[in-house]
């Protein structure tokens, strides 16, 4: 078991974060952060979101699911105070990134259920062999379609691709070749790869925090796209949507986003322990200046007194960033 990973099903983060429009200075040329870690889903039931992911997506666990256990620094440093949680974590073929699933208990929780176009909300974007044969497992699994048309839609004559809720309101999106995609050895099963994406309030500021504050290099889209074809197929009709990503320099580590206009939104502001919510871990360098910096510049820490906290080798911080995402910051001890 990683201990990275262990921390990570234990905690949850997402996001509330005012942002100042002073920009920080010069940073050192490394960069604060390293790398990104798991993609965290905070889930009404366990065994149930197991069954969406595992059983009707075609992830696969890494390991048995933990059992509810109380811990004080973990109640601190998501600040959760007489919580216990379980979780366990799922493999993403052609990524380092895993999914995990956290269940709280012991705390009150109220369920989120956001739209995509809700800033805060996250998409989990996965490619698969067999579309239909996913979609009607995660149907029977408690997902729910949300393309307008309640079938894939061809996009670009390359794709087939429809958008999915899971039982706790997180985005999937899921999209197939249209060529036949060869098997390799070792890699016959359902899931090719998936991707991160997350629903935004403002461009601007998003992309201000993450340069100025994380060290990550902004590829900013310009302009708004009307497409009728893909806003229907995403579930947001009407819609106009403008997509951007940030990477971290050196890495092939992004983080992209998505603004909508056009269309009703509600910013997700709600805790830590509330099925529906999301986190993201980041690997940095120095958590404790990472924070420092954070802080000065208006950032909300979660953790519990403010300042990070050790866990074991680790050293960590959990903030919120402009949209209600939580972010696990990370040091790691020297290699």
């Amino acid at each position: 078991m990683r201990t990275a990973t262990h921390l990570a099903g234990c905690l949850a983060m997402i996001g509330g974060l005012v942002l100042t429009t002073a920009r920080p200075g010069a940073q050192s040329a490394e960069g604060p952060v390293k790398s990104l870690g798991n993609f965290s889903h905070i889930v009404a039931s366990l065994d149930r979101s197991l069954a969406f992911y595992r059983d009707g997506l075609g992830l696969e666990v890494t390991g048995p699911a933990a059992v509810f256990r109380p811990d004080e620094v973990i109640m601190k440093l998501a600040n959760v105070p007489g919580a216990q949680t379980r979780y366990t974590w799922l493999k993403v073929p052609g990524s380092a990134m895993a999914v995990e699933l956290i269940e709280y208990k012991d705390i009150e929780r109220q369920p989120v259920r956001p739209r995509f176009q809700d800033p805060g909300a996250t998409n989990l974007t996965v490619r698969v062999r067999d579309l239909d044969g996913t979609i009607a497992r995660l149907k029977t699994a408690g997902g729910r379609v949300i393309t307008v048309s309640g079938a894939p839609a061809e996009i670009g004559g390359r794709s087939r691709i429809i958008f999915m809720q899971d039982p706790d309101g997180f985005v999937i999106e899921l999209s197939q070749s249209i060529a036949p995609t060869p098997v390799t050895a070792g890699a016959a099963g359902n899931v090719l790869g998936a991707g991160f994406e997350l629903t935004i309030e403002d461009t601007d500021k998003t992309v201000a925090f993450y340069r100025d504050f994380l060290g990550m290099r902004p590829i900013v889209g310009e302009s708004f796209n009307g497409d009728k074809l893909m806003a229907d197929t995403a579930g947001t009709p009407g819609a106009q949507f403008r997509q951007s990503r940030v990477q971290i320099p050196d890495t092939s580590d992004a983080i992209r986003f998505i603004e909508f206009r056009g269309i009703d939104r509600k910013p997700l502001g709600t805790r830590l322990q509330d099925p529906g919510m999301a986190m993201l871990q980041i690997m940095v360098r120095d958590v404790d200046a990472l924070l420092m910096r954070l802080k000065a510049g208006g950032a909300q820490v979660v953790t519990a007194g403010g300042a990070p906290l050790d866990f074991g080798p680790l050293r960590i911080a959990v903030v919120r960033d402009p949209n209600n995402l939580f972010l696990e910051l990370i040091q790691r001890p020297p290699q």
